[in-house]
């Protein structure tokens, strides 16, 4: 009971964390690294990664939760400003839900492999956790908002060699999640596993030096 009792603790404390550390994230520019005048990355969704493997699928998506409702009130705060993707929460809300689901299921496959480094799992469910994120919410905003996006995305999808001539329906979202992912996503993804990485690998450590006292006092 003790040790249910525990864990439901720490489970708590970093649903609350990391939903405090996305709320913050949401509301300064904190959420974004500027490289140079064309690409913004976000960091808004390493709290969602870190959470889910960190304490499991349930904070993962109490802080995905979180992370999408601090979206939604963000665009609505801002009105004519803000984007009107956003303010649809089946757009702002539902896939921040959905892709802690795809971190915790690459995570807990991954784990299933005899011997995998603990450090590859890590990187690899940030990396195809921030990919589903970036597919999920384009695909949202593509299936409510197609012609907008596309044409809001032409002259991007032009500039990467795609033609663009008849382009519709699954080419098209084809087309805008790699222009999406040559733009922002790769920086994005190399973030998240970075971030990912150093956090939980100090975790790591700090947990198996604190076994080897617990050991030693023994």
């Amino acid at each position: 009971m003790k040790n249910e009792n525990n864990s439901m603790n720490y489970k708590i404390a970093m649903a609350g964390a990391f939903s405090a550390l996305s709320i913050i994230l949401s509301f300064t520019p904190l959420g974004y690294i500027q490289l140079g005048n064309a690409i913004q990355i976000t960091l808004m969704h390493i709290p969602v990664i870190l959470a889910t493997l960190l304490a499991g699928l349930i904070p993962g998506l109490a802080t995905g939760f979180v992370f999408g409702v601090s979206s939604l009130v963000k665009n609505l705060m801002l009105g004519a400003a803000a984007s009107p993707f956003f303010m649809n929460p089946l757009v702002s809300v539902l896939p921040r839900l959905l892709f802690p689901v795809a971190v915790w299921a690459i995570f807990t496959l991954l784990n299933f492999i005899p011997h995998m480094p603990k450090f590859i799992s890590v990187a690899f469910s940030a990396a195809l956790g921030t990919f589903v994120h970036t597919v999920l919410v384009m695909g949202a905003i593509f299936i409510l908002f197609g012609d907008k996006l596309l044409l809001m995305v032409l002259g991007a999808i032009e500039k990467i060699g795609i033609s663009t001539e008849n382009i519709s329906g699954f080419k098209a979202f084809a087309a805008i999640i790699a222009t999406t992912m040559i733009t922002n996503g790769i920086f994005e993804v190399i973030c998240a596993v970075v971030l990912s990485c150093a956090v939980l690998g100090s975790v790591y450590v700090a947990g198996s030096r604190k076994s080897k006292i617990s050991k030693f006092e023994e």
